[in-house]
């Protein structure tokens, strides 16, 4: 995986936050703003997925792992159940047994950790692709 092709993930992630923030400030049904957020996190998550598993070294990766977590076991399971209860408030919502706050607060923490995941991916990149470009002395 080549440092730029993680800059761009952490980009895309970055602006899931932007996309997050902007729809719960822009939209005033807090359903529509969820669904859009949400359509953003997994689309965007699927991307990556689908990017990164092309990649034969993928399990050597850190940000790999919180990836799998944050779309199939966080962001999927939260819409489709978000817009299967769209009847009820968010807080009245159990996603895989845990409140939908409760439950938001945990995707909060694996997205966190998907970020410093792929930023610390990204350093490592970065360093590698560097000291391999750099000339190597002869003796």
């Amino acid at each position: 995986m080549t440092w730029k092709e993680l800059a761009l993930f952490l980009g895309l992630q970055l602006l899931a936050i932007a996309v997050a923030g902007l729809s719960f400030s822009l939209i005033e049904s807090r359903l529509v703003a969820g669904a859009v957020a949400g359509s953003y996190f997994v689309t965007s998550g699927l991307y990556m997925v689908l990017r990164t598993s092309r990649y034969a070294g993928k399990w050597r990766l850190l940000y790999w792992y919180p990836l799998l977590v944050h779309v199939f076991v966080i962001s999927i399971p939260m819409v489709v159940t978000r817009l299967l209860n769209s009847e009820r408030v968010f807080e009245e919502v159990k996603i895989l047994g845990l409140e939908g706050p409760v439950f938001h607060k945990l995707s909060t923490t694996v997205f966190s950790i998907l970020i410093v995941s792929t930023l610390i991916d990204l350093a490592r990149s970065y360093r590698n692709h560097k000291s391999a470009a750099a000339p190597h002395p002869t003796a």
